[in-house]
């Protein structure tokens, strides 16, 4: 009797040295020509024994494995049994599932390992903003938090479970400049001070931070101080306490000024008082900004911002506008998150999952310089699922010829010119 399929054709196992990642593999060779694994061994401590894996070897599979839309450790498996992209792709040890989750708790642990990744991400974010014409940058902090049914995960400020990482992005470049994996119990604002000198810290000798848009997490004294020893333009969400409440009830009708909202067409009003803090060493601009009509029952319709940015450099209307250009981190984060695989934390144990965090942050990173130097513009800014759908899952049948690897893409022309033009990227920078 013949098998009944619903198709027609026959399933068949081959052992040909084809791969269904052709894509992900010119993904390796760009990380090869940045140097990613030479910098991973040179930061990170090696293994105890010389039979031991190397840090490469734990870090360049798991980017591509985030870079691939692998969302757990098990999802390795795919990446070893990947006879092209191990053989090609200079991944000839692949560890284990249970070896890179004990890879994870000591490296996590290891204060040197940790600094020895943010090391790494360094020298990639010195290449990326050296490489560009932009030199002062706007820094975006924001927290995030990761939902973790884990035995040390806390309970954040909206009642959920799990992790709180900060992280800094570079506006201009939507670059993740630091990140720090936090309890999910710490409060947004804790150490703000200390987060903007680690991302100042990570960014190259000739560039600098030059600008700061935060949530009221960063409304207090010794951020607005720092901001204007360093130099620093800030603008920052205000909390309604009590001062702001009564300026803001002092403003008279006549010193409102009318504008029509970005993106939604909403007439809204704006106006500006001068605040300080009872500790603060400087007075700065109080904006409020509000709807023309207000809610049922709302006491008040707006938000209020501070600004150290000169009036006439920006006015109030323009300051609101500015500030409203920090939402865009809310898709850098969505990004991290369902992109580059951080919307889950593989591990049991803090430590552990601040790794693989900061790794994820790496491939994030990593991919944005695909984007910038590798693909053509129109694919600039596109998410990572777009391009992992339309060019890291093509099909490739890996041939030998004359001591020659070949590797058969089964594409169009048009795929077919990304992937030149993303080894011509690779290519240049491994150029001394």
């Amino acid at each position: 009797m013949m098998d009944q399929n619903v198709l027609p054709f026959k399933l068949e196992k081959t052992e040909e040295a084809i791969t269904a990642h052709a894509g992900l593999l010119l993904a390796q060779e760009f990380h090869a020509g940045l140097g990613l694994g030479r910098l991973v061994d040179e930061f990170l401590p090696a293994p105890g024994s010389g039979r031991g894996h190397k840090p490469s070897e734990f870090v360049e599979p798991l980017v591509l494995l985030l870079q691939g839309g692998g969302r757990d450790l098990a999802d390795l498996r795919v990446i070893a049994q990947d006879r092209v992209l191990r053989e090609v792709g200079g991944l000839k040890r692949v560890p284990a599932e249970s070896t890179v989750g004990d890879w994870l708790r000591r490296a996590g642990a290891n204060p040197w390992s940790m600094e020895g990744l943010s090391r790494v991400q360094e020298k990639i974010t010195e290449v990326r903003l050296l490489e560009g014409a932009i030199r002062e940058f706007t820094l975006d902090p924001d927290t995030t938090i990761i939902e973790a049914d884990k035995g040390d995960a806390t309970m954040a400020y909206d009642g959920t479970v799990g992790y709180q990482p900060m992280v800094g992005f570079l506006a201009e470049y939507r670059w993740l400049v630091h990140e720090e994996f936090r309890p999910g119990s710490m409060s947004p604002g804790a150490g703000a001070v200390a987060f903007i000198q680690a991302c100042q810290k990570r960014t190259p000798e000739g560039t600098r931070i030059s600008r700061l848009r935060s949530d009221s997490a960063f409304y207090n004294h010794e951020v607005t101080d720092y901001c204007e020893e360093q130099g620093i333009q800030f603008v920052i969400g205000a909390h309604w306490d009590t001062a702001v409440k009564e300026i803001y009830g002092r403003i008279g009708e006549d010193e409102w000024t009318s504008f029509v909202a970005e993106g939604s067409g909403q007439l809204r009003e704006a106006a500006e008082a001068v605040h300080t803090f009872n500790q603060g060493h400087s007075s700065f601009r109080l904006i409020f900004v509000r709807d023309v009509e207000p809610m049922l029952f709302e006491e008040i319709r707006g938000r209020a911002l501070i600004t150290n940015i000169p009036l006439e450099a920006m006015d109030a209307i323009a300051v609101v506008k500015f500030y409203n250009q920090r939402g865009t981190a809310e898709n850098f984060i969505r990004e991290v998150k369902y992109g580059a695989g951080m919307l889950d934390m593989p591990c049991g144990q803090f430590e552990a999952n601040a790794a693989w965090f900061r790794i994820g942050a790496l491939a994030y990173n990593l991919f944005l310089m695909q984007q910038a130097f590798g693909l053509p513009p129109e694919l600039r800014h596109v998410s990572m699922g777009t391009i992992r759908w339309q060019f890291y899952q093509v099909a490739g049948r890996l041939v030998r010829h004359a001591r020659q690897f070949i590797l058969r893409v089964a594409t169009d022309a048009a795929t077919f010119a990304v992937f030149l033009q993303l080894r011509a990227a690779a290519a240049a920078f491994a150029s001394p």
